[in-house]
């Protein structure tokens, strides 16, 4: 489980459980029963679910790293990495699924800012969550998390732009492509293109 929990790290006193609603939660606050569209809307990160950007990096670490938790931590050890995770027991053949599809989100889907000679192989996922604002604004929310490269990844980002209104493809997905062309081209010199955004502001 990695959401509705803290995920462990260093600062846990000012770290957000976040919320999974259930059927115990909507009879009591809506006086309503759970339905097939209440389970739909959570499996796309809709409805009365919320998520910090560090559960949401954490659930991107598992089909990143094969299918371990991660547990973040800030503080400089000598513990082996294999001490802060712990397999979520998810079958390789599921593991492949994940990666391949988050793959081609970027190849192919809603993550195609990310699909750029100036990075390796990305794969991640945008997102679009609905959020009102007062007085019955409607401005969404907009995420992007993904890591590169994406068979043998070393980094992960998540992207999150709070009532930003924008999609995550459109918002979220660039703000993630910065930080990677600035981890990627930093420690691999020359190895790949400078982005366009950069040559016309050398114009």
């Amino acid at each position: 489980m990695v959401l509705a929990k803290k995920t462990g790290f260093e600062f846990t006193s000012e770290e957000s459980r976040g919320f999974v609603p259930d059927e115990t939660w909507k009879q009591k606050t809506w006086k309503m029963p759970w339905t097939v569209g209440d389970s739909v809307n959570m499996s796309i990160g809709q409805g009365a679910l919320l998520a910090t950007p560090l559960q949401v990096g954490v659930m991107f670490a598992v089909p990143a790293n094969g299918g371990y938790r991660v547990q973040p931590h800030l503080l400089e050890d000598n513990k082996q990495a294999k001490t802060w995770r712990e397999p979520v027991n998810m079958k390789p053949s599921t593991v492949k699924v994940l990666r391949d599809g988050l793959r081609q989100v970027v190849s192919e889907g809603t993550g195609k800012a990310l699909n750029v000679p100036t990075l390796p192989p990305v794969a991640g996922k945008t997102g679009t969550a609905e959020a009102w604002l007062r007085h019955g604004v409607k401005a969404n929310h907009a995420w992007f998390g993904g890591y590169a490269p994406a068979d043998k990844p070393e980094i992960l980002v998540v992207t999150f732009a709070e009532h930003s209104g924008g999609g995550g493809g459109s918002v979220a997905g660039p703000m993630a492509l910065q930080v990677m062309e600035n981890y990627f081209h930093k420690k691999y010199l020359g190895k790949y293109n400078q982005s366009e955004v950069k040559k016309l502001g050398n114009n």
